[in-house]
């Protein structure tokens, strides 16, 4: 690493992550694709966006309408189904804690599996910038 680099990390106000592939090993939405059994149709539209050929609401957007997870589905997922951490994600937080630098999870994933995450590295849930899915039920809207 660059000393450029290295005074970059240890002069830092903040640091920001982005979750899928980074923070984890996964890809959050694929693997609630796979989870649901609707994996190989989310993994196609997951590679065109990625690839620049959609945009981010609309490969979203499409996924989800794919997948369609229920609430139950969701907490099972993460129950069920925890993510694995890229090595040596938990060391890097943790040494920027120590420092007093606050970390920051920002995601185009949805919040409520990035909880769990946030929780194992100790990052406080206010720290999490991600969408919001939404279950609608006959008299309330729950949020995860």
């Amino acid at each position: 690493m660059t000393d450029t680099i290295k005074d970059l990390w240890r002069e830092a106000d903040a640091v920001c992550f982005d979750v899928d592939s980074t923070v984890i090993q996964e890809e959050a939405i694929d693997e609630v694709a796979k989870f649901c059994n609707k994996g190989s149709e989310v993994q196609k539209l997951t590679s065109s966006a990625m690839s620049g050929k959609m945009d981010f609401r609309e490969a979203l957007s499409a996924r989800l309408q794919i997948i369609k997870p229920s609430l139950q589905q969701i907490r099972n997922f993460i129950k069920d189904r925890p993510f694995n951490l890229t090595p040596g994600i938990k060391e890097l937080v943790g040494l920027l804690q120590q420092k007093k630098i606050p970390v920051y999870l920002i995601s185009g994933g949805f919040r409520g599996l990035i909880g769990p995450i946030a929780i194992e590295l100790s990052i406080p849930l206010q720290h999490i910038h991600a969408n919001k899915l939404k279950f609608f039920f006959k008299r309330r809207l729950c949020r995860i």
